[in-house]
């Protein structure tokens, strides 16, 4: 199947889907949004994003491991073609796909073994995008399409590579892709990967990682990366994983 126009909700079929997630909860969980899908508002068609929709089937939502993060993510981002970072915090396209075209991956993904109030909860969360965080980190598929924007921009030659990295544990996502201040700083980013690319030992742990995130924080704040060469940077987070790693040993003696 050729792109087609990605298709988006009205504000009103948004609101609504909000204010009925109780009452659809069995759809939730074993049915799916059809006959909704036909009613007015639920297929306003963009004039910028086309998708591949056969790309989409491809999604499995069966394993919450970073293997099937990674694997999902190109898939999304590939699929998604003349999407921006501003289209990309609308809620209505993110809440169109996870009720219809991606129903299937998005309760495999995060509907399991819950009931009730904590479904309820769970559909809030990860079928609709309330806020920045929201769309960059809840949401099912916005969070697999913002994964690889971030890693795009983290390394523009090999944004794959990247990405493996940024994907490698929930702490590193969080550090770069969570955090506006090292997400929307391309130099900085780019720096951070390119140190856990030449030095694997920073990330073989969430502590030691985590450790080399407090030290930059602590000690890069007055630094303009934009200012400097990739040299240079690469040659101060060097600095911050050796002062890491002599702490760490230290503490264990």
């Amino acid at each position: 199947m050729p792109y087609v126009p990605l298709k988006y909700l009205s504000q009103s079929a948004l609101d609504s889907l909000g204010n009925d997630i109780s009452s659809n909860r069995e759809r939730y969980i074993s049915g799916d949004f059809s006959d909704l899908a036909k009613e007015n508002g639920w297929e306003i068609k963009s004039n910028t994003v086309n998708v591949d929709l056969d790309a989409l089937n491809e999604l499995n939502g069966t394993k919450s491991t970073a293997e099937a993060d990674i694997r999902n993510s190109l898939i999304v981002y590939k699929s998604l073609q003349g999407m921006t970072p501003a289209l990309a915090r609308e809620e209505r396209l993110w809440v169109r796909l996870t009720h219809v075209e991606c129903l299937q991956y998005s309760r495999a993904r995060w509907i399991k073994n819950v009931n009730d109030e904590a479904l309820d909860n769970t559909v809030k969360k990860h079928f609709f995008a309330r806020g920045r965080t929201g769309v960059r980190d809840d949401n099912a598929i916005s969070r697999l399409w913002w994964n690889m924007h971030v890693a795009t921009i983290a390394n523009p030659e090999s944004p794959e590579n990247a990405l493996q990295l940024i994907l490698k544990t929930a702490d590193i996502r969080q550090a770069i892709v969570e955090r506006p201040n090292i997400a929307s700083r391309k130099h900085l980013a780019q720096a951070i990967v390119r140190a856990m690319d030449a030095i694997p030992w920073l990330t073989s742990s969430e502590v030691i990682f985590r450790e080399f995130m407090k030290e930059m924080n602590r000690d890069a704040g007055g630094i303009l990366f934009e200012a400097i060469s990739a040299s240079e940077a690469d040659c101060i987070l060097r600095k911050y994983s050796s002062r890491v790693k002599f702490n760490l040993e230290n503490s264990e003696k």
